[in-house]
């Protein structure tokens, strides 16, 4: 299957992201010193105890300053999470103390920059959403809606008893404003997300393009994937309001809805664009000792590769955990170190090895070709790196003998490229000559 991708353009108003002084000011400044890091690094960060869970850069920002989730675990093994914004200047990654995630479990962050006016004064700062929850996930290593085991095809579980909704958290750093949304589907009042895998699809129009008049609101929408109280993995749909010119969040205007769902053990979700005006989205799976890609535009599998991309191991599959994308190749994290690509001509994941992103693990984030991962060697940190060509799309593939090929097809390869390919077809029985 072969698909033309490119990212969907989203128009809305120039915005950039706030730089932090790190000192200067007042006289509480001038006792902090000032933090010029090589990688973005948490300062804070205790190993073995603390777990990213989520990290983003701000859609379209401009310099902006990167945003992660933390997971954190004291001796008595209770669980807290914290919001940490990346300066762009510093590279430090320092928490928001002024937000308070209350959650029993938080995954993953998205981030859209906004600029408000407070006071007369222009603050350039950024919408950040996360998801909460009560009910452990399978990434948390709960049990799921999994009659035969976390990794396999999943069937419907007995009724259970009811449970809280996950919450889509809202915040506005340096303001003070935060919403908390139901993930209740509104035409169905006992179908709700109960916990989050992965969010993705950050979309948003600006109501001041539309010719009916005048308005200072920006249209928000996302997608949010996990495990559903219909036992199955759901993907919802929520779409909000901002207000950039009252600065409130709107959430008597709200769209939540339940968009799909499989039976399929799923975890990471992302939105593409076909090429053909169609939007689709597409889910991670594990099943079944599988690490496949399933595709709800044509509501199949795209395809999977046999056993974990990340390790080599044959026993059993990969969670993939983040996914990004630059229009026309996917890449891909776990938990296991290593970075995988996708780019549809291909059957299978590819291991990228050939820069430091071999190290990647956790959790992604992108600005244009520029992207940035956790880093599995010195855990805190960050990777930056540049977006490598998926070696799939650099070669065409070994064409069986039997098969016809389109003649007016062509392709250009190195010399050789075109000598083992010669071989590798003359030993399935196929007369070639190189050109």
């Amino acid at each position: 299957m072969i698909l033309n991708i490119n990212l969907r353009t989203v128009a809305f108003a120039s915005v950039t992201s706030m730089l932090l002084t790190a000192c200067g000011g007042s006289s509480d400044d001038d006792t902090t010193p000032t933090v010029n890091l090589d990688a973005y690094t948490d300062l804070t960060w205790t190993a073995g105890s603390d777990e990213l869970v989520g990290l983003t850069y701000p859609q379209g920002a401009e310099n902006g300053n990167l945003f992660a989730l933390k997971r954190s675990e004291d001796s008595s093994g209770a669980q807290s999470h914290t919001l940490l914004r990346g300066d762009s200047a510093t590279k430090e990654l320092k928490a928001l103390t002024e937000i308070n995630l209350e959650q029993d479990y938080y995954r993953d962050v998205l981030a859209l920059p906004i600029t408000a006016n407070v006071n007369d004064e222009t603050v350039n700062t950024a919408i950040v959403a996360t998801c909460g929850y009560a009910k452990q996930s399978i990434l948390e290593g709960g049990s799921g809606p999994n009659a035969m085991g976390a990794r396999n095809i999943a069937l419907p579980a007995e009724p259970q008893d009811p449970q809280e909704p996950a919450q889509l958290e809202l915040y506005i750093p340096d303001m003070d404003i935060s919403a908390s949304i139901d993930l209740t589907d509104q035409g169905s009042s006992s179908l709700s997300l109960i916990n989050c895998h992965s969010m993705g699809g950050l979309t948003v129009f600006d109501l001041a393009n539309k010719s009916e008049g005048a308005k200072t609101q920006y249209v928000v929408s996302l997608y949010l994937h996990g495990e559903s109280t219909s036992s199955r993995f759901s993907t919802f749909y929520v779409e909000f309001l901002y207000d950039y010119g009252t600065n409130e969040i709107d959430t008597d205007e709200l769209d939540i809805y339940e968009e799909d769902s499989v039976l399929w053990s799923s975890a990471a979700v992302d939105v593409l664009d076909s090429g053909n005006s169609k939007e689709f989205y597409i889910l991670s799976t594990n099943v079944e000792g599988e690490t496949g890609l399933y595709d709800f535009y044509d509501q199949e599998p795209v395809f999977g590769t046999d056993g974990n991309p990340f390790t080599g191991s044959t026993d059993e599959g990969a969670d993939i955990l983040d996914f990004i994308n630059n229009g026309n190749d996917v890449f891909a994290v776990s938990s296991n170190p290593g970075l995988v690509g996708i780019d549809f001509t291909g059957d299978d994941y590819v291991e990228l090895s050939a820069g430091d992103y071999q190290y990647c693990i956790d959790a992604l984030a992108i600005n244009g070709e520029t992207a940035w991962c956790h880093d599995s060697t010195e855990q805190g940190s960050l990777i930056e790196f540049t977006l490598p060509e998926v070696p799939q799309s650099e070669a065409p593939p070994v064409v069986a003998a039997g098969l016809s090929i389109n003649k007016s097809t062509s392709y250009k390869v190195s010399k050789e490229e075109a000598e083992q390919i010669k071989a590798e077809l003359e030993g399935a029985g196929a007369e070639v000559e190189v050109k």
